[in-house]
């Protein structure tokens, strides 16, 4: 056997290469046959195929897209940049006129937008153009005004009043003519609507100060006919005399009538203080009663210094003293003398005061009553010429207003006055606005070349010829090269086919390594199986590792990372977190605590388990539940069953990382592939308990 090399299938040798048979020693062929038959190689007709087909659609399309761009006409784009002022020809009209007062300032100018290219602007223009360029407006056809029209534009440049014009056309000269005598026609019917309406203005103005004019001086007329008919002074109340005295009557009364209560309430309590025995007078208002109280207060005086100093039987022998009791006696009776005759004379003109303030009264009532009908007829009156005087008032407001706006019109019409200023004026355009023939050939050019790419792929990919088994190629072997390995012995061909077998039945090296592959993923059922057959240790563990807690984690967990009032657990390592529990799990972690700092998983000796115990245990249970091929249930296979579980419903990756920690990029995309289709949900959103837990 000859050493071989060997050829794919689906692979030709290379051109010029010879397939031989056998060879002897030096190369020379034995039994005769000959040294080698050249095979052609199908690769040439394969490279003529593609470039026969790439060269062919290339040429064509590449020559009917260039004949299609340059037989396409150009378009010439003439524009002018004209300034606005459309003012306020019509808006401060209508202002002045009472119209109304909330015109946008905008509307105007796009109104004016509409006008410079509306039909009648754009068909005066196309009469200028006809005398000025007859054949070139002919060769529009037979309405060359509607032509015109669809060939103008025009656009304002953002909020100012610069209008740009535009007119797009195959003949230069006619569309710079175009847009120039579309401008100059639209100024001049902006000017004559401007002198038309303020000529109207002002007309209508005029008319209307006439005619409020006349209906003042009636009204006017008229009320001064009432007024000298029903002798009316004034609209002023006190200067008309019936007025006048009604008001002073109505004074009258209300203080006659004041007066007549007070008489009467002073006489009231006059008679009821004699009638109980009580004293109304006042010292103060009789100086002789006053007088007669001051003499017997000064005698009492005297009497109580007596009695302090002296016995009361001396003072009774005393003769002074007897005399200025006496004295006492007699001023306490003239002091009672008085006060009732004070009181008869104060009754008696508290009686006339009364009798008279009721007179009083009585006779300005029948003054009133009496005059009641003249000032009831003269109050009508006096209203009717007041309504009069008020309308006259307002008709003559009105004339003021009129005359006002009149005189603001008149000084405002050069400032309203429109204009139009050209800005830049339009040129004959001397290259064609579209279409961009160079820009075009290049596309054209390049989408050939696309174009021919793509067919020959397809020709390609209808061609490809099947798979071809191996060509076995035999090589020389030259027998001095061909030594052993004490350097003198020759090696027979079984020999070295015996060395090149292992080379040829070898595996494949460099390959791209495989996909990430997950461990085993466990259904409802074996979760339950695993968790009931499971105690202690080995079923705290895995209910963490169903909510998304690594091993690692799981061994370093302490009673301190426990945070009772919020159901939620800390844990270290390279992922720092802090994750909520579902109540089933945080029921079964939080237990009494032992003591601090003590392992969530250690015995009771103290000893904390290792990764490896907790693998072991998990195996014992899988194995007492009966699960199949249970060392395939380890730590890994509980904590991927939960990712699964949570990635399935259509979490968020960034929200997973908050529960189950940091994943390597390999890990996120492979769980990314389970996702389902559609929008991801929020973590809130999201069953948190791992189907099989206890509830």
């Amino acid at each position: 056997m000859q050493p071989t090399d060997v050829i794919p299938a689906g692979k030709h040798p290379p051109s010029g290469r010879v397939i031989e048979r056998q060879r002897g020693i030096g190369g020379r062929s034995t039994g005769g046959e000959p040294r080698g038959e050249a095979v052609a190689p199908p690769a040439q007709r394969a490279n003529r195929r593609r470039l026969r087909v790439f060269l062919g659609v290339l040429v064509v399309a590449g020559t009917a897209s260039l004949i299609y761009n340059y037989s396409r006409p150009a378009e010439y784009r003439a524009s002018a940049r004209v300034q606005i002022n459309p003012g306020a020809v019509q808006v401060e009209s209508m202002k002045a006129l009472g119209g109304s007062q909330g015109t946008d300032a905008q509307r105007p100018l796009m109104t004016e937008l509409q006008v410079l290219t509306s039909r009648p602007v754009v068909e005066a223009a196309a009469e200028r153009l006809s005398v000025a360029m007859p054949n070139r407006v002919s060769a529009l056809g037979v309405d060359p005004v509607t032509a015109m029209q669809a060939s103008l534009q025009a656009t304002s440049a953002g909020d100012t009043d610069v209008v740009e014009l535009v007119a797009t056309g195959a003949d230069p000269e006619l569309a710079a003519a175009l847009v120039n005598s579309v401008i100059g026609t639209y100024k001049e019917r902006l000017e004559q609507s401007y002198r038309d309406t303020s000529g109207e203005a002002l007309e209508r103005i005029n008319d209307e100060i006439a005619k409020i004019d006349a209906r003042v001086a009636q009204k006017r007329r008229v009320a001064e006919e009432f007024r000298q008919r029903h002798d009316v002074v004034s609209l002023e109340r006190e200067e008309n005399q019936l007025l006048a005295r009604a008001r002073g009557q109505a004074t009258a009364v209300n203080n006659a009538s004041e007066k007549l209560a007070l008489a009467e309430g002073r006489l009231r309590a006059l008679e009821e203080a004699a009638a109980q025995g009580r004293s109304v007078v006042r010292a103060r208002d009789n100086p002789t009663l006053a007088n007669l109280e001051q003499r017997a207060s000064q005698i009492r005086e005297d009497l109580r210094e007596l009695e302090k100093s002296y016995t009361p039987d001396y003072l009774a022998l005393d003769n002074k003293t007897g005399a200025q009791r006496r004295r006492l006696a007699e001023l306490e009776r003239q002091i009672e003398i008085e006060r009732t005759t004070t009181q008869q004379l104060a009754l008696a003109e508290a009686k006339e005061e009364v009798t008279s303030a009721r007179e009083a009264a009585s006779r300005i009532q029948q003054q009133i009553a009496n005059d009641r009908v003249a000032l009831q007829t003269f109050a009508a009156r006096f209203n009717e010429y007041k309504v009069l005087r008020d309308e006259l008032t307002q008709l003559e407001s009105l004339a003021r207003d009129t005359m006002q706006r009149k005189v603001r019109l008149e000084a405002g019409e050069r400032a309203r006055r429109p204009s139009v200023r050209i800005l830049e004026a339009a040129t004959v355009p001397q290259s064609a606005w579209r279409p961009d023939y160079g820009r075009d050939a290049l596309l054209s050019v390049v989408g050939s070349l696309l174009l021919a790419l793509l067919a020959t792929w397809l020709v390609e990919l209808f061609n490809r010829s099947d798979p071809q088994p191996a060509v076995v190629i035999a090589q020389p072997i030259a027998y001095p090269m061909m030594v052993g390995a004490s350097g003198n012995m020759p090696q027979t061909h079984e020999a070295l086919a015996a060395q090149a077998r292992p080379a040829l039945t070898a595996e494949p090296v460099g390959l791209l390594p495989s996909g990430t592959t997950f461990p085993r993923e466990l259904a409802e059922d074996e979760i339950a199986a695993l968790l009931d057959a499971s105690t202690g240790r080995a079923r705290l563990a895995a209910m963490l590792l169903l909510s998304g807690l690594a091993i690692d984690e799981i061994v370093l967990l302490e009673r301190d990372d426990l945070d009772r009032a919020s159901h939620r657990v800390r844990l270290q390592g390279i992922s720092p977190r802090t994750i909520e529990l579902p109540e089933p799990v945080w029921a079964a972690l939080d237990r009494p605590p032992d003591s601090p700092g003590a392992r969530m998983l250690s015995d009771e000796s103290g000893s904390a388990p290792t990764a490896e115990d907790i693998a072991l245990e998990i195996f014992y249970a899988a194995h007492d539940a009966g699960i199949v091929r249970p060392s395939e249930v380890t730590p890994d296979a509980l904590r991927h069953s939960y990712l699964a579980f949570l990635v399935r419903q259509g979490i968020r990756l960034g929200d997973l990382v908050r529960i189950v920690g940091r994943l390597t990029p390999e890990r996120a995309a492979a769980y990314g592939d389970l996702a389902p289709p559609g929008e991801r949900i929020a973590l809130e959103a999201v069953n948190r308990l791992m189907p099989g837990m206890p509830a």
